[in-house]
């Protein structure tokens, strides 16, 4: 009880009065300091993590521009007949608004969508979920046989899931569900004999695959593809974009015509690796094909629809 009293009544000389003040100032700076040094240190790292994951990205894009734009395209669009879009909110999901991946629902992926994109990259799709696509996803990584290090594989899958943050909503080329056109397939409509010279124009003395693909002909992917080139070229003539560049076709054969003998008229827009150059096409067709070769070639890119 004495002690109690004697603390409840201590009277601190004025000396110590102003050590204690200052010692109590001395450990509120300090604490200061050690939680504003914390905070520093933490955003200096937030900020270093965030650089470094900068330079994964770009440097997956290198990879994905060099390995996986010619069939997925350069925005991930994809490119028909050949690959779907990987860049498509249907794909990725999104951010924001939060949205789960519709084709990791499809195909049943438990896990994430960064690990269904590594794993794909990695060691392909062996077996054909559709027959939508001519060729089954190859395998990248090189324990599997593929061009790509094992941190390539990595860089590239978070820049396709970087996309995650804007995900393209139009435009682009879904995969089908899986199963779809597994089925008989209904039988194509023969090709008359004009149209099978044309075909042989395109597969040989056009060299028109070496640029545009075609399902089941070919896997050009410099140029726009030619799968549904006639029912292309029917909106084509219409659209305003096409009537400024100077283009006078005002039909699918005229079109066809106007792009093969004079390709720098209309630059399409889009081709598999971005915008389409002028110049790329060759410009002498009209020079080097025969007449009837011509006309074959015309008569065949009018079937594609």
């Amino acid at each position: 009880m004495n002690l109690f009293y004697k603390i409840i009544t201590f009277k601190p000389s004025f000396g110590l009065r102003i050590v204690s003040g200052l010692v109590g100032i001395v450990l509120c700076l300090a604490t200061c300091g050690i939680v504003g040094l914390t905070d520093m240190v933490a955003a200096q790292l937030k900020t270093n993590d965030d650089a470094f994951e900068g330079r994964l990205i770009e440097a997956g894009a290198r990879v994905y521009f060099e390995q996986c734009a010619r069939c997925h395209g350069l925005q991930g669009k994809g490119n028909d007949g050949a690959a779907p879009a990987i860049s498509s909110v249907a794909f990725l999901g999104a951010k924001t608004p939060p949205t789960p991946s519709q084709r990791l629902k499809d195909i049943g992926w438990s896990g994430s969508i960064e690990s269904y994109i590594e794993a794909v990259t990695a060691s392909g799709i062996p077996i054909k979920s559709s027959q939508v696509w001519e060729q089954n996803h190859p395998p990248f990584a090189q324990r599997f046989g593929g061009p790509l290090r094992d941190d390539q594989i990595k860089n590239v899958t978070k820049f396709v899931a970087n996309w995650k943050q804007k995900p393209y909503t139009d435009g682009v080329i879904e995969a089908p569900k899986p199963g779809a056109g597994s089925g008989p397939q209904p039988t194509p409509i023969p090709l008359g004999p004009k149209e099978n010279a044309g075909l042989e124009v395109f597969k040989g003395a056009g060299g028109c695959t070496a640029c545009h693909a075609i399902r089941g002909i070919a896997t050009g992917a410099v140029g726009p593809t030619m799968n549904k080139i006639a029912a292309t070229a029917e909106k084509r003539v219409t659209q305003a974009d096409y009537k400024a560049a100077g283009g006078k076709a005002t039909d699918v054969a005229s079109y066809l015509r106007e792009s093969i003998v004079s390709p720098n008229t209309y630059i399409v827009p889009d081709c598999p690796q971005g915008a389409c150059a002028s110049g790329v096409m060759t410009q002498n067709l009209q020079q080097t094909l025969k007449p009837e070769e011509l006309e074959n070639l015309i008569a065949y890119l009018m079937t594609l629809r």
